[in-house]
C-alpha cells in the first residue's frame, strides 16, 4: 500500500533526496516546521519504508572504477525461483550497482562498475554463466554520465 504523503513530507523527502546530511534544523527551517516534527517525520518516512537508505555517491573515475556496463540478461529459463535465485546472486555481486526485472525481450537489466575490462570480463565469465540460468546477455559501456542520480522528484 503506497504511504499517503502531504506537502510536508514532499518537501523534506526532496530536501533529503539532495543531501542526506542536512542537519535537522535546516530541514526544519526549509519545510517551515519546528525541528521535532521534522525529526518525528523523517522517522516516520523510515518506519514506514518510504526512506529506505540514506548513502554517500562516489565519482566512480576519483576511486579507480573507469568502467561502468549495461547489462540487458535473457533467462534460460523464466519461472519464479529461478528468477528469484538470480536476484540473489546479484544482490551478492558488489561490482552490481543496480538490477531491474524488466519488460520487453529481455528478462533483467544491471548496472556493473569494474575498475577496467580485464574486471568485468572476470565478472561475465563468473557470474553471467548458464550454471546461473543466463541464455544470453548484451553489454552496453557508459561513455559518458550526462546525468547520473537517483532522486525521484515530488511535487
Amino acid at each position: 500500500m503506497n504511504q499517503i504523503l502531504d506537502e510536508t513530507d514532499k518537501a523534506i523527502l526532496n530536501l533529503l533526496q539532495d543531501d542526506a546530511t542536512l542537519p535537522l534544523k535546516a530541514v526544519a527551517e526549509h519545510v517551515h516546521v519546528s525541528i521535532a516534527t521534522a525529526q518525528r517525520r523523517i522517522q516516520a518516512l523510515v518506519d514506514n519504508g518510504v526512506i529506505t537508505k540514506q548513502v554517500a555517491i562516489v565519482n566512480p573515475d576519483k576511486v579507480g572504477y573507469g568502467l561502468t556496463a549495461v547489462v540487458m540478461i535473457e533467462m534460460e529459463r523464466s519461472n519464479t525461483s529461478m528468477q528469484h535465485r538470480f536476484e540473489r546472486l546479484m544482490n551478492a555481486q558488489p561490482q552490481v550497482m543496480s538490477c531491474y526485472e524488466v519488460s520487453g525481450d529481455v528478462d533483467f537489466m544491471i548496472m556493473v562498475s569494474a575498475k577496467n575490462m580485464t574486471e568485468y570480463h572476470q565478472f561475465t565469465r563468473s557470474t553471467l554463466t548458464y550454471e546461473n540460468n543466463v541464455r544470453n546477455f548484451r553489454s552496453q559501456f557508459v561513455m559518458n554520465f550526462t546525468k547520473s542520480g537517483t532522486k525521484i522528484f515530488l511535487d
